[in-house]
């Protein structure tokens, strides 16, 4: 076995990761129907994007749903188990769902993602806390020319439940990645075999959903 090997190996570290999936937007681009529901290969995103992350962790998924009108409409759909929790009222967008999931979870990190994500890939959540276990930072963030991709990423608990507590003014998620120590990892530092692009990129309008199931069928 190689030096290097071995160094990997001393510089890994065991990683218990919960995922959390945001489920609580309004989805005003895509239209009247809900985003959530919209199907890909006749499976409604959401419920693709738990399984995804289910199998990826091994971990019972956290889906903040917003407020329990919105539970009542994705929970038709999902299988169990899944745990509901609900934005707090002194946020709004991705980090209200964020904040509302955080207490309830009791693992070292966290994976965050949002429910518009219908080709999230396992390997690619898989890779992505592999790198979190290896490197010291308190977040591992995917970017492509598009920019970060804040919600398909790991973040140390600690360091988030910390940032949370401090109820932010400013709910931009940009905001979130700029203060934590995280590492920004592209499509190229992965893998052959784990699709990072294609997993981080999300469905915002009824086009996007019709290119997905196209290329996703072909």
């Amino acid at each position: 076995m190689s030096d290097e090997h071995n160094q990997d190996d001393r510089n890994s570290r065991a990683v218990s990761v919960t995922p959390i999936v945001l489920a609580g937007g309004g989805s005003e681009r895509f239209g009247p129907e809900s985003k959530s529901l919209a199907t890909v290969q006749d499976q409604p995103m959401i419920a693709r994007i738990v399984d995804a992350v289910r199998a990826a962790t091994s971990r019972t998924p956290l889906v903040a749903v917003g407020d329990s009108e919105k539970r009542s409409v994705v929970d038709p759909v999902l299988s169990p188990p899944v745990r509901y929790r609900y934005d707090v009222e002194w946020g709004r967008g991705p980090l209200a769902g964020i904040a509302g999931a955080i207490d309830a979870v009791e693992t070292d990190a966290v994976f965050v993602c949002g429910c518009d994500m219908p080709q999230l890939d396992p390997s690619a959540v898989e890779w992505l806390v592999d790198e979190y276990a290896s490197r010291p930072a308190a977040a591992i963030i995917p970017a492509t020319d598009a920019g970060h991709h804040p919600l398909h990423a790991v973040y140390d608990c600690r360091a988030l439940e910390r940032y949370c507590s401090q109820q932010p003014s400013d709910l931009c998620l940009q905001r979130l990645v700029s203060e934590l120590d995280a590492t920004v990892v592209q499509d190229q530092d992965a893998p052959d075999r784990v699709p990072l692009n294609r997993s981080v990129s999300n469905t915002n309008t009824q086009a996007e959903l019709c290119a997905v199931r196209t290329r996703i069928r072909d």
